[in-house]
């Protein structure tokens, strides 16, 4: 997933446990106090989530580092690709038309 999609999708998550965070304030006295503190701590984990990811380089920064790691290398030339032998040509050749009497 892309950083920036990452992101919206985690604020997005993180509005809606705020949300449900509200809502069970107002009827904090029915609700358990667990529930509370599993919001609490899954609306923490949420916001320390965007923050590694926002600190993450960009996508394009990776891709050019990948780049410069995978070397100048260019693609194999016609030459040094190995010939298929008499078997393989056989195995995969469309097999002959029957004839009719």
């Amino acid at each position: 997933m892309k950083s920036k999609k990452g992101i919206t999708l985690l604020t997005r998550i993180e509005t809606l446990l705020s949300d449900a965070l509200n809502e069970y304030s107002v009827i904090e006295k029915h609700v358990e106090k667990n529930v509370r503190a599993v919001l609490l701590s899954a609306q923490a984990s949420v916001v320390s989530a965007i923050n590694f990811i926002s600190a993450l380089p960009s996508t394009e920064v990776r891709q050019k580092a990948a780049k410069s790691r995978k070397g100048g290398r260019g693609p194999l030339e016609a030459k040094s690709k190995a010939k298929p032998s008499v078997r393989a040509k056989k195995r995969y050749a469309a097999p002959a038309a029957k004839k009719r009497r």
